[in-house]
């Protein structure tokens, strides 16, 4: 069994409500999904606690499980305190890091992680802005699990023959309801009626498993690894080009994207752009000097 954890980056709001204390909605929904097998999930998940202990000791254990948490945004936050920047928030045990010495050696270990477990990572970006001006009336929501089910199933049909795979994510009130109502897989067979090969989707569960962060103490832990990629990910769109500082860890992620069998490159597979580009940013890293 294959499990796709899955985080987001971004909201699928098309636009703030009237009176909205919300802020602005984003211009991108990123929606990734980090893939392992299910017997290194609990070692997978061993190794980043133990990677918090060394970096969060006193944080680690902690009821509140959010002091310790690894977030793209957080890792992003912390580099920017060390050069002086404002940032907006970081939780309370990210003060046990607060040295450049020892972030560089948390992203160092964090990096390891992808290349010693080489999780199989898909990622739908959503481009809100030019799905509007397309006319194209469909939830982002929609397009990005869609993108992805139809790219697991794939390789389950394709790669990993007799297999199957279920997706788990974090507690999330929007996405349960999409599903719940039958809306998401309406959306998804609009959808399917512009693709010429319909993948099986029988080996893959039909909709995530939503874990509750306080009981699935290792599931948890494994999210944080999407996250990280979903912000990574928004970042090398809107820039068109990959990010280079080391917080992205853009070089780690990279060589895990999925690749299609065919054409072999990630473009199109591992990451998906809606609407559909025609050329794609670059996506290996540049050499180092």
């Amino acid at each position: 069994m294959l499990l796709f954890y899955i985080d987001e980056c971004g909201d699928t709001a098309a636009r703030a409500p009237r009176h909205s204390s919300h802020g602005t909605p984003s211009d991108l929904f990123v929606l990734a999904a980090v893939g392992i097998h299910d017997s290194s999930r609990e070692v997978l998940a061993r190794e980043l606690i133990g990677i918090k202990r060394r970096y969060f000791p006193a944080s680690v254990g902690a009821e509140d499980w959010g002091r310790s948490e690894i977030k793209g945004r957080f890792l992003t936050h912390s580099a920017r305190l060390h050069g002086h920047e404002r940032v907006r928030f970081l939780p309370e045990g990210w003060r046990e890091a607060d040295d450049p010495v020892v972030m560089d050696r948390m992203l160092i270990d964090l990096a390891q992680v992808f290349a010693k477990f080489k999780p199989l990572i898909f990622t739908a970006v959503i481009d809100k802005v030019a799905l509007r001006q397309s006319g194209e009336d469909i939830d982002p929501l929609a397009v990005a699990y869609t993108r992805l089910y139809e790219r697991v199933a794939l390789v389950l049909d394709q790669v990993n023959k007799g297999e199957g795979a279920l997706f788990v994510a974090d507690q999330q009130d929007e996405h349960e309801a999409y599903f719940k109502s039958g809306a998401m897989y309406a959306a998804r067979a609009e959808l399917e009626k512009k693709e010429r090969n319909r993948p099986r989707f029988e080996p893959v569960l039909d909709k995530p498993l939503w874990i509750d962060s306080h009981y699935s103490t290792l599931d948890r832990e494994i999210i944080q690894l999407a996250d990280i990629v979903a912000y990574s990910v928004n970042e090398w769109y809107g820039r068109g080009e990959p990010p280079t500082e080391r917080q992205y860890l853009w070089r780690a992620i990279a060589p895990c994207f999925a690749a299609h069998w065919k054409a072999q490159k990630s473009h199109g597979s591992g990451i998906m752009v809606y609407p559909e580009l025609e050329v794609y940013p670059r996506i290996e890293p540049l050499p180092l000097p």
